[in-house]
């Protein structure tokens, strides 16, 4: 028969592990909802993955055609100035940031397009995403053929 010390830290090593088991749940549901309320916003910073989940969290849409587009990671659609949050190019003082505005240019050429913003401004623009007429998304785009980056 175990002592009576013994006996007192076996139950409390058992209950311990119990604790422990059933706090990993509720850690795990806690760091998750703790992320969540981060800046990490899939309307701003990864649309390509999320397309159908874009049109739900934005705050608005604007669609039509695009009207200038100002360098690789800032366009306007229907005057309305959007830069993209989760595009990073090059300055256009660069040669880097004037092929960014080429590839821009050629992408949106003759296009309407539909952009969702997540009310957030930089300047006189707008943060959010532009989908072109098949579901494509721009940014994505530009990524992908690596003119650009990834804005985190």
């Amino acid at each position: 028969m175990f002592a009576s010390s013994e006996k007192h830290f076996m139950n409390k090593a058992r209950f311990s592990a119990r604790n422990r088991d059933m706090k990993s749940p509720a850690l795990i549901v806690l760091s998750l909802l703790a992320l969540s309320t981060l800046s990490i916003d899939p309307v701003e910073r990864f649309p390509e993955y999320v397309p159908w989940l874009v049109p739900i969290l934005a705050r608005e849409k604007i669609a039509g055609p695009v009207t200038d587009v100002r360098d690789g990671d800032t366009i306007e659609v229907r005057g309305q100035a959007i830069r993209f949050g989760s595009l990073d190019c090059a300055e256009l003082g660069t040669a880097d940031g004037r092929s960014a505005k080429s590839a821009m240019q050629q992408l949106v050429r003759g296009q309407s397009l539909a952009c969702h913003v997540n009310g957030r401004r930089s300047h006189d623009r707008w943060i959010g995403s532009c989908m072109l007429p098949d579901g494509k998304d721009l940014a994505g785009i530009m990524i992908a053929r690596h003119i650009c980056r990834r804005y985190w």
